[in-house]
Parts: C-alpha cells; structure tokens; sequence
C-alpha cells in the first residue's frame, strides 16, 4: 500500500473526497427518504422530530472526543471508523420498527457523521501544501455541495424504481433505498483505508508519527475567542436557513415543486461558487477571500426583507446562501493553519461544535421570530443580517490580528 508521503498528493486527495461523497451518500438518502420510511410504519410526527434531533445529538455529543480521536489515532483511522459507525447506523435505521430502535439508530449514525466532520480538515491539510490547499478544501465542499443536489434526485427516484423493476411494496421499497444509500456510505471505508495518516517533518526531513497534546492554556486563549466570533457569524445564516422553502411557498407564492426546482438549480450554483472560491484563494490567500466573502451576506439578507418580484427573491436567496459553504473551507484552513498538526483534531472538534450550537439557536431563534412576528419574514431577514454583520465584522477583525501562518 502506498504511503501518503509516497503517493502523488493530487491522487491522496481525490481518495479523500472521492471516499467523503461516498460517506454523504447514505446521509443524503437518510435526509430526504427517512420521514417517509416513518410514514410507511404509520409512525407520528413527534417521532420524526425526535429522529431528527437524536442524528444531530448524536453528532454533537461525539465531536469533542472525536478530537482527542483524531489527535491520538490519527485523522485516517477517524474517517474509517466514522464510516463504519455511521453506516451501521442508517443500516440498523432502516429496519428499525419501533420508536427507541430509531432513536438509537439515528444517534448511532450521527455519531459517525460527527467523527468523519472532525477528520476530514485535520487530514486535507496534512495531504496538502500551501499552495493546492485552497483549491483542495473548495473542491472537497463544492462536490460535496453538487452531490447533495444530484445525491437527492437519485433518492427520490430510487424507491419508485425497486417498485416497478424490484416487485417491492412501498415499504420494502423505502426500506432497500436507504439500505442502499448504507451500503455505499460503508463503501466509502475502502477509499479510506488506502491511505495513511498525514505526517509531521522534522527540519532534517525525517517523519514524526502524530502525537496526541493536550490543550494547552496559551492554545485555548488563542484558538477559543476565534472559534466563538465562528459561532456568532454562523448564527446569522442559521437564523433564516431552515425557513427558505416556507418563505418562497408563502410570500412568493410559488408551488413546492417548483421550489424544488428551485432550491436543485441554486445547489448547483454554490457548487460552482465554491469551487471558483478556491481558486481564487489558491492565488490571493485563504484570508483575503475570507474577509470578502463575509461582507456579502449582511446585504444580500437586507435586499430579501424588501425583495418584491420572485426573480429578485430567488437571486438574493443564493448570494446569501452560497456565503456559507464558500466559508466554511476557508474558516477550516485558517483556523487549522494556526494550529499545530498534533492538536488540529481538537482545534477541529472545536470548530465543528461551534457549527452545530450556532445551527441549534439559530433554527430554534428564527421560528421564535417567524412566530412572534405574526409569520413576517422581514423582522428574520434584517434580525439575520445584522446578526452576519457582527459576526462577520468580528471574524474579519480576528482574522486581521491572527491571520494563520
């Protein structure tokens, strides 16, 4: 088997994203098909919220010591068992019958989904150098981005067709799709067992294996206020994300299918943005992007408090939107580039629970405005937005005193 240190990088790292969309393959046929596996057992509502809440619980509670994983064992035993983990999850899901069966299930796979979210930057920067890094982290995002929009489509045809072409039930159908979309989640694991854990180099060129360090004090006073201004510029777009297909059913009036439409076509566009996005950073610096790219949401959300006609909701639908995940990479490879390879599973780890606490408030804050506002979506749109200032302003400023290395 081929070292990473042996191995072309470009090669190393398209296993890597090529192992990560076969990872988000079942999480994907799990995201769009589960409610209705829910329904063909006559299951309530409540169930499918708590379903919901147990995957993102499960994420959560993993991904602190996900870091210590990543740290001690190294970012490639990680994302392989993040794979198993998660598709033995959404495979127990998928004959899950009962309530407390699905909860655990659900949680199970959350998990594995959290551990594979805490690796992936720590093993990316490790296969990469300065110079393709950029171009390496958008590409990983923007397929990942593209596939949700294909990886979909393909779901909602899939248990129609082993209906019509497998002789199944509706049940059974709904139950070989996502055992299906499991199946290829677990695939994923050969991908990522062809590689090795990154590497440290000494100034002689000689390799040191990954050793796990614990958080220092100087580390967390450096590395903790910058993962919070992450958590508060997060929370803007969280606050309005969960609420776009109502906004466009209810204030543009347009009919949930061509919303779907809709919501495929700008997919595709951030998939494209963002791999312009690293490019772009490939050439003038990770930071410089960044602090460009935070400017644009505040104004796009402000134009979609007022925006009248359809045309003009749906293109400030997606300059809001396509700010995140041209983001997010970016805020990966700044955060990790300040931090030493035997502590960027923690910093990691850091980071993603930032992601999921600013995505908690922000959906639980936002239906809160939505609510209280009597279902107006201006008071969510300028609330957002001004909220994406102050974290944006934040972050610019953060990443002007400490800009990486």
């Amino acid at each position: 088997m081929m070292s990473i240190e042996r191995r072309p990088g470009g090669s190393a790292v398209a296993a890597v994203i090529a192992g990560n969309l076969l990872f988000g393959t079942g999480l994907i046929f799990h995201a769009f098909l589960y409610n209705f596996y829910l329904e063909a057992l006559h299951l309530p509502t409540e169930v499918m919220g708590h379903a919901a809440a147990a995957l993102t619980a499960g994420g959560l509670v993993t991904l602190l010591p996900a870091g210590v994983l990543t740290d001690r064992a190294g970012p490639k035993a990680s994302v392989t068992m993040a794979a198993a983990v998660l598709a033995a999850g959404l495979a127990v899901g998928a004959v899950a019958t009962t309530p407390p069966a699905v909860y655990a299930a659900a949680a199970v796979a959350g998990a594995g989904s959290g551990i594979w979210r805490v690796a992936t930057p720590p093993i990316l920067m490790g296969l990469t150098e300065p110079s393709t890094r950029a171009r390496a982290f958008a590409w990983n995002v923007g397929l990942l981005v593209a596939w949700g929009g294909l990886g979909t489509a393909i779901a909602g045809l899939t248990p129609g067709w082993l209906e019509h072409h497998g002789g199944l039930t509706h049940l059974p159908a709904m139950r070989g799709a996502l055992i299906l979309g499991a199946a290829l989640s677990a695939a994923s694991v050969l991908l990522f067992r062809t590689l090795r854990a990154p590497v440290d180099r000494t100034a002689h060129g000689s390799a040191m294996a990954p050793a796990s360090v614990p958080a220092s004090p100087e580390l967390m006073r450096r590395m903790l206020p910058l993962v919070g201004l992450v958590t508060v510029w997060m929370l803007g777009p969280a606050l309005a994300a969960p609420f776009f297909n109502i906004f466009f059913s209810r204030e543009q009036g347009l009919p949930i299918a061509r919303i779907g439409v809709v919501f495929a076509a700008v997919n595709g566009g951030w998939a494209l943005a963002v791999l312009a996005s690293g490019e772009v950073a490939r050439r003038l610096g990770a930071v410089r992007v960044l602090n460009a790219a935070l400017l644009f949401f505040a104004p796009a959300m402000l134009g979609l408090s007022v925006a009248g006609g359809v045309e003009l909701a749906v293109a400030l639908y997606f300059f809001q939107g396509l700010i995140a995940p041209v983001t997010n990479p970016l805020i990966d490879q700044w955060l990790l580039g300040q931090t030493p390879r035997e502590q960027q599973g923690l910093v990691s780890s850091w980071r993603q629970v930032a992601a999921d606490l600013s995505g908690m408030i922000g959906a639980s804050l936002g239906g809160y405005l939505l609510a209280s506002s009597g279902g107006s979506f201006e008071s969510l749109f300028l609330v957002a937005g001004a909220i994406g200032l102050v974290g944006g302003i934040g972050l610019i400023a953060g990443a002007l005193i400490a800009p990486g290395r």
